[in-house]
C-alpha cells in the first residue's frame, strides 16, 4: 500500500508549526513526484516554507486538491505512547504528529494523482489536476496567501481540501476572529487593593460584554456563533493588586456575519464600557480567517456526495485553507472538504488516522476524478 508507506514518511519529517520548517516535507514530494513523472514545481516564500504544485494535464480548467504539510507542535512527548515522528502502525492505526491533521489526507491525494496518471490518457483529461501542499496553514495561512499570488486558483472549477472529517463531507466552515484584548489598572499592596486597580477582575468584568456581543443568528449548516476565552494572564503574586492583565478570545462566527465590521463593533463596545471602568483597554486582532459556505445542489457537490457514498454534507467549525483559496479566487469556486481521520482527536498527544480512512479517502478521490475528467458532470 503505497498510500500508507508515503503517510508513514511524511509523519517522520517534523513539520512543526512553529517554527513551521516545512523543507524535509517538500523536498520528499517533489522527490517522490520526479520519480514518477508528474511534473512539479515548488514556491519558496520563506527560507525554509514552500508551497508545491503537481499538475496533471494542460487542460484550460482545473480541479485543485489541497493539504497543508505543517503540523502543531507535538507537545509534552511524556503524555505519548508512541513516538510523534515514528509513524508507527498498530491496531489498524498509524500514530504520530500529522498523522489525522493532514498527512493522511496529503497522501491520499498524492495517490490518487498517480492513479489517475497510470491509468488515463493525460492529454484527453477535461480538468487539469493540481494537488497544492501549502505550509504554514496551522498559523496563518502563510502558504495560502503566497499561493494565490501564482494565480492557481483563477482557472479552477472545483476545490476539494482533504483536511479531517471523519470520510464526512463538509460544505461550509466557520469565520475564525483571534483578539487580544488588554487592561491596564494601578498597582497596589494586596492588603490594600481599594488603592490600586485590578487590571484581572476589569478584564473579567467584560466577559458578558463579549458574548452578549455575538449576533444571535443561525446558519443551516453551522449552526450558532462561538466564544471561547482560552488564554488569561496577568499579575505578579497574591499580595499585589494587578496593573495588567491580557486575554486571548476564539471567535468562530457564521455567515453572514461580517468579521471585520464585528471586530470593530467589538472595540467599540469596550471603548464605551471604558468610559464607566477605571480601567483602560486595549484591542488587537490576531488573524481573520472568512466564513465560507456553498450550496449542497452544487453538480460537482452532488457527484462528490455520490461518489463518497454521503447523503448529507456537515459543516466544520474549524477553519482550513480554503478560507483563502476560495475567498481570495477572482471567481465562485464550489468546495468540499472531506478527508481521514476524526476532527475531534487532532492537535492531541498520540493522534492517530485509520488506515482504512486513508485507503477511503484515496479511493473516494480516484474515482470522483477519473469520472470528473473523462465523463464530466
Amino acid at each position: 500500500m503505497e498510500c500508507i508507506k508515503i503517510l508513514k514518511n511524511l509523519i517522520c519529517l517534523n513539520s512543526e508549526n512553529p517554527p513551521g520548517n516545512t523543507r524535509l516535507t517538500i523536498e520528499y514530494i517533489q522527490k517522490w513526484a520526479e520519480g514518477n513523472n508528474i511534473p512539479v514545481r515548488t514556491q519558496w516564500y520563506e527560507e525554509n516554507q514552500a508551497n508545491i504544485i503537481l499538475t496533471l494535464g494542460k487542460a484550460k480548467k482545473s480541479i485543485v486538491m489541497c493539504g497543508h504539510l505543517d503540523t502543531v507542535p507535538a507537545g509534552n512527548l511524556n503524555n505519548w505512547d508512541y513516538d510523534p515522528f515514528g509513524g508507527e502502525e498498530t491496531e489498524g492505526y498509524i500514530y504520530g504528529r500529522g498523522s489525522a491533521d493532514m498527512k493522511g489526507g496529503v497522501s491520499a491525494c498524492l495517490r490518487a494523482l498517480k492513479s489517475l496518471k497510470n491509468t488515463v490518457d493525460i492529454d484527453k483529461l477535461n480538468y487539469q489536476i493540481v494537488f497544492l501542499g501549502t505550509s504554514d496553514e496551522e498559523v496563518g495561512l502563510g502558504g495560502a496567501k503566497a499561493a494565490m499570488k501564482l494565480g492557481i486558483m483563477d482557472n479552477t472549477e472545483f476545490l476539494i481540501v482533504a483536511e479531517p472529517t471523519s470520510l464526512k463531507v463538509g460544505i461550509a466552515e466557520k469565520g475564525v476572529l483571534w483578539m487580544t484584548i488588554r487592561s491596564y489598572g494601578k498597582s497596589a499592596h494586596g492588603s490594600t487593593p481599594e488603592k490600586g486597580i485590578n487590571a484581572i477582575e476589569e478584564l473579567v468584568n467584560l466577559f458578558p460584554l463579549l458574548r452578549n456581543a455575538i449576533p444571535r443568528v443561525s446558519h443551516p449548516t453551522l449552526g450558532q456563533s462561538t466564544l471561547n476565552i482560552g488564554k488569561i494572564k496577568g499579575g505578579k503574586s497574591a499580595n499585589v493588586v494587578p496593573e495588567n492583565a491580557e486575554i486571548q478570545c476564539d471567535f468562530r462566527l457564521v455567515p453572514p456575519i461580517n468579521l471585520t465590521d464585528f471586530a470593530n463593533e467589538i472595540t467599540h463596545k469596550i471603548k464605551e464600557f471604558e468610559k464607566s471602568n477605571p480601567a483602560q483597554f486595549e484591542t488587537e486582532i490576531n488573524q481573520i480567517m472568512l466564513p465560507v459556505s456553498n450550496s449542497h445542489e452544487n453538480k460537482f457537490i452532488q457527484l462528490f456526495l455520490k461518489v463518497s457514498n454521503n447523503q448529507t454534507p456537515i459543516g466544520l467549525n474549524y477553519g482550513t485553507d480554503a478560507a483563502v483559496l476560495v475567498t481570495q479566487a477572482p471567481q465562485s469556486i464550489p468546495f468540499v472538504i472531506y478527508g481521514p481521520g476524526d476532527p475531534k482527536a487532532i492537535h492531541n498527544a498520540n493522534e492517530r488516522v485509520l488506515i482504512s480512512e486513508v485507503l477511503e479517502v484515496e479511493s473516494v478521490l480516484t474515482k470522483f476524478l477519473r469520472r470528473i475528467t473523462l465523463i464530466g458532470t
